[in-house]
């Protein structure tokens, strides 16, 4: 017998305490304990007590698992250190890291919502650097793997990423948040004729960096032209939780191929995904596939 993924008890995160014990989070605790089925087995001993304090990153961590189950790869955990699991592409390791990241502590933090009342500008660099952030925290853990032989140098390592816990996130303008995030693309502009009025022209502008409050600067040419970002081959994002989910797992995931990765990816592995690639200098996007929930993809799953 499975037990069950919701443990009994004190518990600091609220959003795990709704889910478990209020009568409105039925659903959502149902499709928890759903997805806990099929991932127990490559759950770390400590996952659902750690859930309690950190619920949407251990959701996210198992919706990611069971999502790749479900689209035909192979799973595995190494162990308690490193990232939290690989499928084998083409005979070679790819690591896939979750990560969900919150609004940031500081002058640079994310400042929550506000609903009704007057207009509010959507803070953008700020939800920026949440993201640029999370993939520099986890490039310390992959050199940290690296060094200790867990990750070896062919190896390939995705970064999958959700933003629920970002304020202003999860609700997107027409370009996405984690595209601003690794390659310079600004604010969308546009030109008017004067005389008439009429919008002539309309074109994203150039934002190679982001800049914290205290002045300091950071890069957003991340998946064009750095060697730091260059570990990296993609990064999937989604803005998934347990109440707010598609009827097929991941068909909420968008991913960004790295331009500038040392180890590439197969775009074929993510073929239900939202797909994105800069080609020849310029922003590519392609959707899923017909019929991708029907076919395998190109790896040792």
């Amino acid at each position: 017998m499975v037990p069950l993924f919701f443990l009994p008890g004190h518990a600091k995160d609220v959003a795990y305490l709704n889910t478990r014990d209020h009568p409105r989070g039925e659903e959502s605790r149902a499709f928890c304990e759903t997805l806990w089925v099929r991932y127990h087995t490559l759950a770390d001993p400590h996952f659902r007590e750690d859930a309690r304090n950190h619920f949407l990153q251990r959701f996210w961590e198992m919706y990611l698992a069971v999502t790749l189950l479900e689209r035909g790869l192979r799973v595995e955990r190494y162990g308690d250190e490193g990232p939290e699991f690989f499928v084998l592409v083409g005979g070679r390791r790819l690591w896939i890291e979750a990560v969900a990241p919150g609004p940031g502590e500081g002058p640079d933090r994310v400042p929550e919502v506000v609903y009704g009342g007057n207009f509010v500008e959507i803070p953008v660099e700020k939800i920026l650097l949440r993201f640029t952030n999370a993939l520099t925290e986890k490039r310390n853990r992959y050199l940290a793997a690296l060094s200790r032989g867990i990750i070896a140098p062919e190896d390939m390592y995705l970064l999958a990423l959700n933003s629920r816990r970002i304020p202003y996130a999860p609700y997107e303008s027409s370009m996405p948040y984690f595209l601003q995030a690794f390659l310079p693309i600004g604010p969308l502009k546009a030109e008017f004729d004067v005389k008439t009025g009429d919008m002539t022209d309309s074109f994203y502008g150039y934002r190679p960096v982001v800049r914290k409050l205290k002045g300091a600067e950071v890069s957003t040419r991340t998946f064009l032209d750095s060697e730091d970002g260059s570990f990296c081959s993609a990064i999937v994002h989604s803005a998934v939780d347990c109440a707010n989910h598609p009827v097929s797992l991941g068909d909420d995931f968008s991913i960004l191929y790295n331009s500038a990765a040392v180890n590439p990816v197969d775009a074929s592995v993510f073929f239900w995904c939202k797909q994105f690639f800069v080609r020849d200098n310029q922003l590519q996007r392609e959707e899923p596939k017909s019929g991708a929930s029907d076919r395998s993809p190109k790896g040792d799953g």
